[in-house]
């Protein structure tokens, strides 16, 4: 592996990058490659700590910290604005990264991969893993980054809903959808385990992983159902990493 390549992960929202892909990202930093963060969005829609707080600047500055914590070089932020869930008014208003030209933001983050010569991306799945819009939009916009910079390796974050069978309080869980007494296995949460080509043992990583997530304070406190459950349970839930890939194999595999 030539010293210093880069893997970029492109997420839609500050935490994004500690629930889904923080324990592979500590991993490809502890093995020598060098890891881009781009983000869509400051994640304006998230919850206030307390009223009149500048919730942007309080998630930059988490992102920043989680960042810092699983090992990532670079932090790129795009500047587009939190489209909320769904059917919310702000999936258009000015500037919401649902409402983006597509190829436009395509354009922006096929940059970032030539200046970084990426051997591989990261995005979602085609789902947006759990429906929400902006992470549809960065799967789309995404995919046709990697395209355009002639990335060899994509792989799309997801989860696997039959492995998660059992649980009923993961995050995504509780911001995706009500998926009732089945768990997630009877979502359209994720990708069934069929369709999952790379899962990343991420336990070996699993305290830094935690680390990054509670760097998220402001929308993973100390009170989540995430923070509240103990190291065996913990590891059950957020102990493994699930994606599918396009093209050849890459990083992911040698984790």
């Amino acid at each position: 592996m030539p010293p210093q390549r880069t893997v970029v992960f492109f997420h839609a929202h500050p935490d994004d990058e500690a629930i889904f892909t923080g324990g592979t990202i500590s991993l490809l930093a502890g093995a020598g490659w060098r890891v881009t963060l781009v983000v869509a969005t400051q994640g304006e829609l998230g919850l206030p700590r307390a009223p009149g707080e500048l919730v942007a600047s309080r998630r930059v500055d988490e992102t920043r910290r989680s960042a810092e914590i699983l090992g990532v070089s670079r932090i790129e932020w795009l500047g587009y604005h939190d489209s909320g869930m769904l059917g919310d008014p702000a999936n258009v208003s000015p500037g919401a990264f649902w409402s983006a030209d597509t190829g436009e933001v395509a354009r922006r983050v096929a940059a970032v991969l030539d200046e970084e010569d990426a051997a591989a991306l990261v995005v979602y799945d085609q789902t947006g893993i759990y429906g929400h819009p902006d992470h549809v939009k960065v799967h789309q916009a995404g995919t046709l980054a990697g395209e355009m910079a002639g990335v060899s390796a994509l792989y799309e974050a997801t989860v696997d809903r039959e492995y998660l069978h059992f649980v009923e309080t993961h995050l995504v869980v509780e911001v995706g959808s009500d998926v009732g007494g089945l768990g997630l296995v009877a979502s359209h949460i994720g990708m069934p385990t069929v369709l999952i080509d790379t899962t990343v043992d991420v336990r070996s990583r699993l305290e830094v992983k935690r680390a990054a997530m509670a760097a998220h304070q402001s929308q993973i406190p100390e009170t989540a159902s995430a923070m509240r459950l103990p190291t065996e349970a913990f590891a059950a839930v957020y102990g493994y990493e699930w994606f599918v890939r396009h093209g050849d194999r890459g990083p992911l595999e040698a984790l």
